[in-house]
């Protein structure tokens, strides 16, 4: 995942109350770090993917993803709200704060969904989603979503 998350693309205490803030900040920061061509594409593309079902998961973790011709290089996105998105379904009906975004290229959906699909899995266990939201700093929240997944 060392290559898909940089620290900075990790961004702590924003102030977003809505999945469509969210998304928003996503496209935009999408955009500023040259990521994606278009922002428009990319939240639309985030809404697209969440209208199908909610990315939402467990103890306010979400995992959005984007897959669009506009991105151009593939990233994964964390962001953790100074309080919670109050419109995001989950499936213990927790407020969002935590949101880890994967965005992906058009031609590399297969490669890229697997990295997704392996970090779901991870957060599906209680201690991985408390050791998550306890790192503090940017440095604690890199430093956890690129462990060895054999040393966690």
């Amino acid at each position: 995942m060392r290559e898909l998350l940089q620290k900075k693309y990790i961004y702590l205490d924003v102030d977003l109350h809505t999945r469509e803030e969210v998304f928003h900040f996503i496209s935009k920061e999408s955009f500023k770090l040259g990521l994606a061509e278009n922002q428009i594409a990319v939240g639309r593309s985030l809404a697209e993917r969440e209208e199908q079902s909610s990315t939402g998961l467990l103890d306010g973790i979400a995992i959005p993803h984007a897959i669009s011709a506009d991105i151009k290089v593939p990233a994964i996105l964390f962001i953790r709200a100074k309080e919670g998105v109050t419109d995001w379904q989950t499936i213990d009906n927790s407020q969002v704060k935590q949101v880890i975004t994967m965005l992906v290229p058009k031609d590399g959906e297969q490669e890229h969904l697997q990295t997704l699909a392996d970090l779901s899995g991870e957060l599906v266990d209680e201690e991985q989603r408390k050791k998550l939201a306890a790192c503090l700093s940017v440095d604690e929240v890199y430093d956890f979503l690129n462990q060895n997944d054999n040393s966690r």
